[in-house]
């Protein structure tokens, strides 16, 4: 396979993922999803490094693959064994008005990249368009779903896009800036998965609704 068709496959892959999550009926394919998208984010950096032979890349890939591909969704997976392996999302729109909002997101990913006029390299081409797809994707997730560890989800998807927005325009950020985001990501997870667990002793449930009943 051409490195050129490897790209067209992952990121066909990358927007594929984006779409299931917002479709998913249950917590734990959610988390499944979340952490294929993340392998395959790991996959993209390291064609990327290939194509452009930046070695700091394999490093960052790497990482992106341990932290978000494995530990966070261990982390989430250990949360959700805590409070019930069979938890349903819930969000505002159905299932079908989810998935079609989240493709009308990718159709403005693609409309704003055009008008900037921004995809003069290949990578920027294939991924740029997709990346802000994402991140929108994941603004939409964390709004709409009233599960804190679904608006989790939704904080690593859009950190994803993020990420592949760097790797498109400047093939990564320098590695101390990347290894720091990487960091800052781990500890949010670990403080929703405590609030997940804290809110499901104190409430028996998980939707952040709940936390209304806090006020003074």
């Amino acid at each position: 396979m051409l490195i050129s068709d490897m790209f067209d496959v992952l990121s066909f892959a990358l927007m594929i993922c984006s779409i299931a999550i917002v479709g998913c009926q249950r917590i734990v394919t959610a988390i499944r999803i979340l952490a294929l998208q993340s392998f395959i984010l790991g996959g993209v950096a390291i064609a990327t490094a290939y194509r452009t032979h930046v070695t700091e890349l394999y490093g960052i890939a790497f990482l992106t693959i341990l932290l978000k591909g494995i530990i966070i969704p261990w982390i989430l997976h250990f949360t959700m064994r805590k409070i019930g392996l069979y938890r349903q999302t819930e969000k505002v729109f159905s299932r079908e008005w989810s998935i079609l909002i989240s493709t009308a997101l990718l159709i403005v990913g693609y409309s704003a990249i055009y008008r900037l006029g921004l995809n003069d390299t290949y990578i920027e081409k294939q991924y740029l368009p997709i990346s802000i797809a994402i991140l929108l994707i994941g603004l939409f997730v964390m709004m709409t779903h009233k599960k804190a560890v679904m608006q989790g989800i939704g904080l690593i998807v859009m950190e994803n896009g993020l990420f592949l927005t760097a790797l498109s325009m400047t093939y990564g950020m320098p590695s101390l800036v990347e290894i720091g985001v990487f960091f800052d990501v781990v500890v949010a997870v670990v403080l929703i998965s405590t609030l997940t667990r804290r809110m499901e002793q104190m409430f028996q449930s998980t939707n952040t609704d709940q936390l209304r009943r806090l006020k003074g």
